[in-house]
């Protein structure tokens, strides 16, 4: 029996996929065999040539997961009765034939090894053209074209194996093979032909088995692996080269070159979303949940570029939202019309892709912010009621239920820039003036805190925590402005002071925390009025904390403004979206990743193995890395929470580290006011500045 020999284990093995990759090898030789004179007609140009070119890889398909590339014989082989099992796969570099050359004939020749005992004198072998899927020889089974992909679906084969069968051309050669040892060929002319023609379609050529014989029948063939050298397959090409081409026309002057991404990096292309993403929140599975004021709240996985709709309990347009200790969305309001704000809370849990009602708050509330502080509850703050009233009475939720801050009335403007304060307080940044605390103890107080130096109020600009106790804000106001300021709330009096300005002058625009400590700045518009087109920004800017310093950096493709967002992806790009769903603004289904100048300035950190998923305060834990001497940095952020050009979720904390054998012993932050409870991303910083992945931590 035959079988066992080519079929190998055919049965066990039928729904196992064999996946990877190893390169290729190839060897080729021309041999000039143009007559001593030149022939009648012609010039030299014309002479036929001949080249013997040698596969640059050959396998055999089998009904079964198993890649044979390496194996000293290709077979052919019909099992069960008039099906085809196996087909070999062969692969050819035409680089050695010049461009333009007419191929007079094309001839494939194998070495016949072995065939069935049977009495049936011939077995017949067509040659086809690959087509549609290029097949990677190290690696393709009789499944896949590549290890991973799948053939087109075929019905052809033994248990629906594809086999190939659906990927391939007409016989263009067929040969009945007898059994005699030796050399056996096929003209594929024409297959040759058309990869001259359009290399692109080079997938390489497949002899199939015969699939009208009964089972068990064969022929074995000489691979490349054969030890003997003349055994092995060769395709020989006759051809003519072409005359001289005309001289081309000298070159255009070269355009000047791009900035290197390096300096300024760099925008993916803009892919399609089912919604405008203007409510962006990064889980601490790695997975991204949006909404917007139309359509289903969506989960998007960096890793596919899919998303899947998880349908809320509330019309969650305009609520405010931060997460939660364990690690859960927190949501309070949403929308009923404009201006008016539900009372609804909700949370959403990312393990289960579901969302559990809470208790409703005393008050609706539309364009709220929502703030996780030091002890792990929430304060929300600010908007609009059921009947459009501004809310001024925040509330507090305790995990159960909620409580009135009835002594620390205040109206405020929509979606308070609000921060948990190194004292435990909240800091109030605005937008308007002046900047003001919130004691959350109690029914609650306030104390008015310094003012900013820019006189206007900075509408639509953004703010972030950008270092424990330390915030950046920047942009806003109507005309918009290109000032930013900065504030230390860890000195005994702080107050607000100018640090460099922007190229351009934003509103409605986003502020993002990088891994390195730097802010980027995307999208908004330098328009008067509120949500102008004219004067889009596409050019992002990056400002740097120690030298207090923007750097104008690569464009993105799409206007982006009222209701854009931005986020810090795990793997140190950041997620553009968003614009739209309101505001007279085109609607924006859409997205772009840029890529940070920090992720082409060498390779990045590793953190190797496990750690931990969830850790306490003041705890020192084992980052294992490869990378340890090279790490200069190593920081928390965050995850973000973003709408209406702020991030209520984001802020920076620095980790101390040293390292030890295999990595590093990092330390947690020992402060809950310098970072508040709730899930992080840690990130390895090299030298260079290049960011690690990040590991997403629960801090509890």
């Amino acid at each position: 029996m035959h079988r066992s020999r080519f079929l190998h284990t055919l049965v066990p093995t039928l729904a196992v996929f064999a996946i990877g990759t190893v390169l290729l090898h190839a060897c080729r030789d021309d041999r000039p065999t143009a007559p001593s004179t030149p022939l009648a007609g012609a010039n030299l140009a014309e002479a036929a040539t001949t080249a013997v070119i040698h596969p640059t890889g050959d396998t055999y398909l089998n009904i079964d997961a198993g890649n044979y590339a390496t194996e000293t014989q290709l077979n052919l082989y019909t099992w069960p009765d008039t099906k085809p099992a196996n087909a070999i796969l062969m692969t050819f570099d035409l680089a050695s034939i010049p461009p333009g050359s007419t191929v007079s004939s094309a001839t494939l020749t194998l070495n016949l090894v072995a065939s069935d005992a049977t009495t049936d004198p011939t077995y017949t072998v067509t040659a086809h053209a690959i087509v549609n899927k290029n097949p990677v020889l190290t690696s393709t089974t009789g499944y896949t074209y590549d290890g991973v992909n799948s053939w087109t679906p075929n019905t052809c084969c033994y248990n629906n194996v594809p086999l190939a069968q659906a990927d391939i051309g007409p016989p263009v050669a067929t040969q009945d093979v007898d059994k005699t040892p030796g050399l056996k060929q096929w003209e594929v002319t024409s297959i040759v032909r058309g990869w001259l023609t359009d290399p692109s379609t080079n997938f390489g050529l497949l002899l199939n088995s015969d699939p009208s014989k009964l089972r068990d029948r064969y022929r074995t063939f000489s691979s490349s692996e054969d030890p003997i050298a003349n055994h092995r397959p060769t395709l020989t090409v006759v051809y003519i080269r072409p005359g001289p081409p005309p001289p081309p026309p000298p070159p255009p002057p070269p355009p000047p070159p791009p900035p290197p991404e390096a300096l300024v990096g760099q925008w993916s292309t803009v892919f399609p979303a089912p919604i405008v993403q203007l409510h962006l929140h990064l889980l601490p599975n790695g997975r991204v949940l949006s909404w917007g004021r139309n359509g289903d709240p969506q989960v998007w996985d960096p890793l596919t570029g899919g998303f899947t709709a998880v349908p809320a309990p509330s019309w969650l347009f305009c609520a405010g939202h931060d997460f939660l200790p364990d690690g859960r969305l927190f949501v309070a309001g949403g929308h009923i019309t404009d201006d008016h704000g539900l009372p609804n809370a909700n949370v959403f849990d990312a393990a289960t892709g579901s969302w559990q009602p809470a208790p409703a708050m005393a008050h609706g509330r539309w364009y709220p912010t929502t703030t996780t502080l030091a002890d792990g509850q929430v304060l929300v703050m600010g908007g609009r009621d059921q009947a459009g009233a501004v809310v001024t009475t925040p509330e507090v939720w305790n995990g159960s239920g909620w409580r009135p801050l009835t002594t620390a009335n205040l109206e405020t403007e929509y979606y308070p820039r609000n921060f948990v304060a190194p004292d435990g307080r909240v800091f109030y940044a605005g937008e308007d003036q002046p900047s003001r605390w919130l004691d959350v103890s109690g029914t609650g107080s306030w104390t008015d805190g310094p003012r900013r130096n820019f006189t206007g109020g900075r509408g639509y600009g953004s703010a972030v925590m950008y270092a424990p106790g330390k915030i950046l804000y920047v942009g806003g106001g109507d005309p918009p402005t290109n000032t930013a300021e900065i504030i230390d709330l860890n000195q005994p009096n702080p107050a607000w002071t100018y640090t460099g300005s922007m190229a351009f002058a934003r509103r409605q625009m986003n502020a993002t925390l990088l891994p390195t400590g730097d802010v980027l700045v995307t999208g908004g518009t330098s328009g008067g009025g509120f949500n102008n087109p004219v004067g889009a920004v596409h050019a992002s800017e990056l400002w740097s904390p120690v030298t207090g310093t923007w750097t104008t950096v690569a464009s993105n493709a799409v206007t982006r403004i009222y209701h854009s967002t931005a986020l810090l992806l795990p793997d140190g790009r950041v997620l553009h979206t968003g614009s739209g769903d309101g505001g007279q603004g085109a609607d924006e289904r859409n997205y772009e990743l840029y890529s940070p100048p920090y992720l082409f300035q060498g390779p990045r950190p590793a953190i190797t193995g496990v750690t931990p998923s969830t850790v306490g305060y003041g705890q020192i834990v084992f980052v294992g890395t490869p990378d340890g001497g090279s790490i200069a940095r190593v920081t928390f952020i965050r995850l973000g929470s973003v709408t209406h050009a702020f991030d209520m979720g984001q802020r920076m904390v620095p980790l101390s580290f040293q390292q030890v054998t295999g990595g590093l012993s990092v330390a947690t932050p020992e402060s809950r006011t310098f970072a508040p409870p709730g899930p992080y991303m840690l990130f390895l910083v090299s030298g260079n500045g290049v960011p690690s992945e990040a590991r997403i931590m629960l801090l509890q």
